[in-house]
């Protein structure tokens, strides 16, 4: 910026050079009698005409550049958003998969288990394969997860505006793997038998419904995120926008519904206390 105020001063500066001197030699012809009163006058008349038009020359110049600098700063921004959404479209496509992936397992287990029971001989309900198939799902969780969350950390100054959105999503996969570590200890310390009983069942079956559902919550926010950043990123280049999710149930809540910024700022604020005093109960 200041070399550019420096070749601007300069310009004027020069300007200023060449009208002084113009201004000099016409008054120097006038009191030598070269040039009458008047000749003196309509040349400085011109003068200040030509000086007018100069200076409205100058400022549409300035104006014209600041415009094209304006217009070039938006085609950047422009070009990086959508690299932005392209790269994070892809990330948020494999947590979806995985989680997907992960909620159709439990939707599945209470069936499973109770086909087995009914025909054990048709149906396999193998305890120890259920338990290493639930850790390796967790860890492909987590680690599409930190892709995610690394991908938009990659391009936070292109989503800035939607960090409360990532928080949120973030927030909740991490709930529902702390009820997943819950039920894996669970389903470890119980054993089979105890699963064909009633209550065995019930609370097995409970457990794996609301994983089910956690897990069925999150692919849609994650759809939600994904419609959110197509329509504010690319929008404008196609005219339209994709239209937002309406859940027909009304107890079931959009992300944008449920993701404001002041709400997740408090959550945030919340789950910092809450690791800070574990923290300091850890220590003592």
């Amino acid at each position: 910026m200041k070399k550019i105020n420096i070749i601007e001063f300069m310009k004027y500066k020069f300007i200023c050079i060449i009208i002084s001197i113009y201004l000099i030699s016409i008054f120097i012809l006038m009191i030598t009698g070269v040039i009458s009163i008047s000749n003196f006058i309509n040349n400085l008349a011109l003068l200040v005409g030509w000086i007018v038009v100069l200076h409205v020359a100058l400022v549409q110049l300035q104006k014209n550049r600041e415009d094209n600098q304006i217009a070039k700063r938006e085609e950047i921004k422009k070009s990086l958003e959508i690299d932005a959404f392209r790269e994070v479209n892809k990330a948020n496509h494999k947590l979806s998969d995985t989680i997907s992936s992960i909620s159709i397992t439990y939707f599945l287990l209470p069936s499973d288990l109770e086909r087995h029971f009914k025909y054990p001989k048709i149906t396999i309900f193998n305890k120890f394969e259920v338990e290493k198939k639930i850790r390796s799902q967790v860890e492909n969780l987590l680690e599409a997860l930190t892709n995610f969350v690394l991908t938009i950390e990659s391009n936070e100054i292109a989503l800035i505006s939607y960090h409360h959105y990532r928080l949120f999503i973030t927030f909740r996969v991490k709930d529902v793997e702390h009820k997943i570590d819950d039920f894996q200890k669970y389903f470890s310390n119980i054993k089979k038998e105890e699963l064909f009983i009633k209550e065995g069942f019930s609370k097995f079956k409970e457990y794996c419904n609301e994983i089910y559902e956690d897990l069925s919550d999150i692919v849609s926010w994650l759809y939600d995120y994904r419609i959110a950043l197509m329509n504010s990123m690319l929008g404008d280049i196609f005219e339209s926008k994709v239209p937002i999710r309406k859940p027909k149930d009304p107890k079931y809540k959009t992300l944008t519904e449920l993701a404001t910024k002041e709400k997740v700022e408090k959550e945030l604020e919340e789950r910092e206390s809450k690791i800070s005093k574990e923290k300091t109960i850890n220590k003592t």
